[in-house]
């Protein structure tokens, strides 16, 4: 037990539940269990070891991969009977071969089918999943199936009733298990300094120091502890930012044992380094020398963090379409920008056919010889209401639909993504809001949905 606890840090009471549930050898197993969790909360890497200290016969589906019903039987099939013919187009193809191997199988043999990322399942047809939900039921087999998905067991519809699973919930890292978990590779860590610099034997000992890592991990978890949970991403940004981190102890600028000169070295960088989260961008070598600087040529062949993040973040366009919105949200958002950026008496003659003639005044006509400072795009945005904000959005929008939670709930989402300032809450009568993204960002969301922002702007008509 001990060495699995050191293979899942952090996880001892997931651990202790799956071991209890899938008891002994020659008891019979659960039905059906759901594990469900954030991203990156050990939920594959918990059923995987389990199954491999029990030494259970098992198969592991990503979803992903097998993206049709048929692609999962003929997987299930090749890793338990691989003496039997694996071609299965139907369930029922599926029941037969596995009571084929029942009838030569041990009795009470576990076997143990596992789904990983689940939530494909939702696109199939809903008989599926309640078929493998009751599994143990259609085939003389002590077998169990499992369900790895980040998403809660209410979000998967059924329309006639089905055996419900035993859920398990993997919450997220605190922060105490996120150092934990990211200390134990710390070798990594170092290895990954070296490969971007030439290291002298002393400062090699420096920076092979637990302290000093340590010392590291605590500045990083400080600023990126609230904003992610997610640990791949938090190892990620980890590793790029500890090169960065020893480059002056590896210059002898300052001393492994300062820590209050590291904190000040590498403090805004780590919030520089926020703008990076999720994206993935290559941290590459800058070939420019920086300005102002003596040793412009030592600092050109020098690993440049800062300036990699200017470098990357000049295309808006690229940072705004990694967002990946639903398309009715992306319309929500251009609605909120138009109603930040427009007068709301503007709101008839902009997005109405019929709207009726207007007459020049010489007022209107100065107003629009204004100076581009005074440009409401210029001016900055503008709070408006949810009930003008779903007026704007109905009138952008070509298809009819109704509104909805769904809908409504994505405007939660926008407000939760800071793409939109207001309150998470959704209330008719108090809610307001404001777009808080510029021109080039919501040019950039328009076009991947075909719409002309600039169109229905004010300033440009």
């Amino acid at each position: 037990m001990e060495e699995l606890y050191k293979k899942v840090p952090c996880r001892e009471s997931q651990l202790n539940d799956l071991l209890n549930l899938l008891g002994d050898y020659d008891e019979p197993l659960p039905y059906s269990l759901f594990l469900s969790g954030s991203m990156a909360t050990g939920k594959s890497l918990c059923i995987e070891s389990v199954l491999k200290y029990l030494g259970y016969k098992h198969v592991i589906v990503d979803c992903i991969e097998c993206y049709s019903p048929k692609l999962m039987y003929e997987s299930i099939l090749t890793e338990l009977g691989s003496d039997l013919e694996i071609k299965s187009d139907t369930m029922l193809d599926l029941t037969n071969a596995l009571n084929r191997i029942g009838n030569s199988a041990v009795r009470y043999e576990p076997m143990v089918v596992v789904f990983d990322r689940a939530e494909r399942l939702r696109t199939m047809d809903q008989s599926v999943m309640c078929a493998f939900l009751r599994l143990r039921e259609l085939c003389n087999l002590n077998i169990c199936t499992i369900f790895i998905t980040h998403l809660v067991y209410d979000n998967f519809y059924f329309k006639m009733g089905v055996r419900e699973p035993i859920k398990i919930f993997f919450p997220n890292y605190n922060k105490d298990e996120l150092f934990k978990i990211i200390f134990l590779h710390h070798k990594s860590f170092v290895r990954h300094v070296q490969s971007n610099h030439d290291i002298d034997i002393e400062i090699k000992e420096e920076l092979e120091k637990p302290e000093l890592f340590a010392n590291f991990l605590n500045a990083f978890l400080s600023v990126f502890y609230r904003p992610c949970r997610d640990l791949i991403e938090l190892q990620n940004m980890a590793r790029v930012n500890f090169v960065k981190y020893c480059e002056p102890i590896i210059k002898c600028e300052i001393q492994a044992q300062d820590l209050s000169k590291l904190w000040r070295h590498i403090s805004p960088i780590l919030k520089t380094s926020l703008e990076l989260l999720y994206l993935r961008i290559s941290a590459s070598k800058s070939s420019n020398p920086s300005p102002g600087k003596e040793n412009a040529e030592h600092e050109s062949q020098c690993y440049n963090f800062e300036h990699t993040l200017k470098d990357e973040l000049t295309s808006t366009k690229t940072f705004a379409q990694s967002f990946e919105l639903p398309y009715y949200a992306k319309f929500l958002l251009i609605a909120a920008y138009l109603a930040s950026y427009n007068p709301p008496k503007e709101d008839k003659r902009l997005f109405m056919k019929n709207h009726g003639k207007q007459r020049k005044r010489l007022q209107q006509v100065k107003a629009k010889a204004k100076i581009s400072e005074k440009l409401n795009t210029q001016l900055g945005p503008k709070v408006f209401t949810l009930d003008r904000l779903l007026a704007i959005f109905y009138a952008i929008l070509e298809e009819k639909i109704g509104l909805t939670s769904n809908l409504l709930a994505q405007i939660a989402t926008l407000v939760e993504l800071k793409l939109i300032a207001g309150s998470k809450e959704i209330d008719l009568d108090v809610s307001k809001y404001k777009c808080i993204v510029g021109y080039d960002f919501i040019s950039a969301v328009a076009q991947t949905v075909g719409f002309n922002v600039r169109k229905y702007l004010y300033d440009f008509i």
